[in-house]
């Protein structure tokens, strides 16, 4: 409406000559038909069209030229997480999935002959739905071998997440064993208890293997857990939110990923109900309504959904949810021993996590607010974010009690400095993944050739991480426990990316040294597991051909 409209001009010229109206029939308009006359018609010009008219093709002149160009460019550009000279999208990491589409892996590829099934596996069976367990009854519990049980989980599965009061388990765990297996939720919560108990062994022990597991009671016991979840639909709070985190620990130790984040999920959104969480608009409440077992579960299917969901590449249903809870879960009063260390542990991994998140949201707000010739080049910024990151990780371990400090001399044994060292792997990632990225992709102005020397130094540093990774998670490498599968996931993504790097032949000389023997023995881990988790076959006959590559 800014803009006035005139009348276009359609009149042929003899009409026009003599200003009378023309019918505008064609080929001939009515008066030069009847006078014999040639009837012309000018195409319409630009300088006849009104302000409003070229104002819009303006608009569509510019949209047109944008996606010639966009087409120009490649298809591949449109779908690189980090443009140098364009829109942003925040340069986090990408799942295994993503990595190994990565156009590196695919050109001049020749085609992959399928070799996991000819090498001789560990694993003689695979566990399916048509083989049935071995027949235990889960109803009628021997008091005997349930106490194993109990002992076999507050050692190596409560130990990394104790979010349950053990005497009040115990005396739970003997009451029902007494009484037999009811229809409650109580009993539920017993089952699943010695369900992960019976597939549970220490770290640096022989793990059960598939078909173990298949005649162990731990089937037989979930089976019947599951057969009481219905109960606890029925009494919302605490005791349903710790059924729904078991369950998932236990399809976590089976490899079934996605079964358990769903429990994960389900068992975040049962916590929604607790007090403290609906008190978060109100800090200063928190410690009055907060109640010790609540919090700490709240935490662990907190951060089991979060990771899962990453990993399994699922969307978020809001950018809220990358936001951890407000407030730690309490230090238990009275504590000492195992259980004070195990506290230590999980608090410790905790704030981890929330190092994790802030340098997600960080990373992300930066590489959304750049523009190009703002404040120099993004990965110098990135440079920047990544050593402030850096830093807080040090005083993070430089922070950790003595019983579980992260120390070079005492990871072999102990799983809780295990877990915390391999969690500590993903910080590292986060914060080197944009210059990681940007070499092995050969970004637009960002080829490791021409990166600034921070930038560059950082992708060093990154590959060193990468291969870090391997080398301590190598201990756990053939440990079963609800940590596995995202350990043999994340190993085998920094396997793929030192691939990567050693592909290209301009990035080759930016890899840390043994980096050739970690992938080698990250492929035998991932093939003794292959025939439990699902796709990771490919996987392994993508990496031995790969390998073969660089056979001396």
């Amino acid at each position: 409406m800014a803009y006035p409209r005139k009348r276009a001009v359609t009149a042929c010229q003899v009409c026009r000559a003599r200003r009378t109206k023309c019918d505008q029939k064609k080929p001939r308009c009515s008066f030069c038909e009847r006078i014999d006359a040639q009837c012309i018609s000018e195409p319409a010009s630009l300088s006849t069209f009104d302000p409003a008219s070229l104002a819009i093709l303006e608009r569509l002149a510019n949209v047109e030229e944008k996606l010639d160009a966009i087409h120009a460019a490649g298809p591949e550009v449109n779908t690189l997480p980090l443009q140098l000279s364009g829109p942003l999208v925040p340069p986090l990491p990408e799942s295994l999935e993503k990595v190994l589409g990565w156009s590196i892996f695919c050109s001049g590829a020749s085609p992959i002959i399928s070799t996991c099934q000819k090498l001789p596996s560990p694993l003689s069976s695979r566990l399916t739905g048509d083989t049935q367990p071995v027949a235990i009854s889960g109803d009628e519990l021997d008091p005997n071998l349930c106490a194993g049980y109990l002992d076999a989980f507050f050692r190596d599965v409560h130990v990394k997440n104790p979010v349950f009061h053990e005497p009040s388990i115990r005396t739970l765990v003997r009451r029902v064993c007494h009484n037999g297996a009811g229809w409650d939720a109580e009993s539920c919560l017993a089952l699943l208890i010695c369900a992960n108990g019976a597939i549970s062994r220490p770290f640096r022990s022989p793990s059960l293997s598939v078909n173990e597991i298949h005649v162990s009671a731990g089937p037989a016991l979930f089976a019947t857990a599951q057969k009481r979840m219905g109960c606890i639909l029925e009494c919302p709070g605490l005791i349903q939110a710790q059924c729904l985190f078991l369950a998932g620990v236990y399809m976590m130790t089976c490899m079934r990923a996605f079964d358990a984040w769903r429990m994960f999920l389900q068992a975040l959104a049962a916590c929604q109900g607790f007090g403290f969480v609906q008190n978060s608009s109100h800090p200063q409440q928190q410690n009055q309504t907060g109640n010790l077992a609540e919090e700490s579960i709240y935490w662990s299917c907190w951060k089991s959904e979060r990771e899962l969901r990453w990993e399994l590449d699922l969307p978020d249903f809001r950018n809220s949810s990358l936001d951890s809870p407000t407030l730690f879960p309490s230090l238990p009063q009275g504590n000492e021993g195992d259980t004070l260390r195990s506290w230590y542990f999980y608090l410790s991994e905790i704030s981890l996590w929330r190092l994790e998140t802030d340098a997600r949201e960080e990373i992300t707000r930066v590489s959304r607010d750049w523009r190009p010739g703002k404040r120099g080049p993004l990965l110098d910024q990135l440079a920047e974010v990544a050593k402030s990151n850096y830093d807080q990780l040090v005083t993070w371990q430089d922070s950790l009690p003595s019983i579980v400090a992260i120390l070079d001399d005492n990871m072999e044994s102990d799983i809780l400095r295990f877990v915390l060292r391999g969690r500590e792997t993903y910080l590292l990632e986060l914060i080197s993944w944009p210059f990681i990225y940007a070499i092995v992709r050969q970004l637009p102005s960002s080829p490791a050739e021409t990166m600034s020397p921070s930038a560059r130094e950082w992708a060093s540093r990154g590959l060193q991480f990468h291969l870090n990774r391997l080398n301590i998670n190598q201990p756990g490498f053939y440990h079963r426990h609800h940590g596995t599968w995202l350990m043999m996931h994340s190993s085998a993504r920094s396997a793929a990316i030192l691939l990567a790097v050693a592909l290209n032949p301009s990035t080759y000389d930016l890899l840390p040294q043994g980096w050739l023997q970690a992938i080698k023995d990250t492929t035998d881990m991932l093939h003794f597991w292959c025939m439990e988790v699902k796709g990771m076959e490919e996987k392994v006959e993508l990496f031995m051909h790969l390998l073969s590559n660089f056979q001396h």
